[in-house]
């Protein structure tokens, strides 16, 4: 069910992603693909995938994608895993400007944790349409071009 927020910001399968360079970031193969699609729902094309943050981060620095979206427990093992919250950080570090999507099932204070390490906007992955749908409408609010 999409919102009237959304409704007014994105009109559905709008380019907003066109002639953007993505990179996401997941260990589970579903997820990637989940992402995939969406993104080239609304347009993009040149989307790089990583399955994990060592190769994300080298995927970063030899591409230099314009938004990066990111998992954050690489562990199924051990729900305490936050591996994508330290490429978050990292990246800020090196002064990446640009949006950083966080994306989790876990619960709990994660969705906060992730914007303490500098994420722009979280997606749950229980919720990832709507929630996907709603991080479109936000980027076309504050890209910056």
């Amino acid at each position: 069910m999409k919102t009237k927020a959304i409704e007014q910001t994105v009109k559905i399968g709008e380019p907003v992603f066109r002639n953007k360079k993505i990179l996401v970031v997941d260990d589970i193969q579903k997820w990637l693909d989940v992402s995939r699609e969406n993104l080239k729902y609304y347009g993009c094309e040149d989307i790089i995938t990583a399955e994990n943050p060592e190769t994300a981060y080298i995927k970063y620095t030899r591409q230099k994608p314009e938004i990066i979206l990111t998992d954050i427990n690489f562990d199924t093992e051990n729900l305490e895993d936050v591996q994508g919250c330290y490429l978050i950080k990292k990246l800020r570090d090196e002064k990446y400007q640009n949006p950083i999507v966080a994306m989790s099932s876990l619960t709990g204070n994660i969705k906060q944790k992730t914007f303490d390490f500098g994420a722009d906007f979280f997606i749950n992955k229980k919720d990832f349409i709507e929630e996907f749908d709603n991080f479109v409408s936000w980027y076309k609010l504050n890209k910056k071009e």
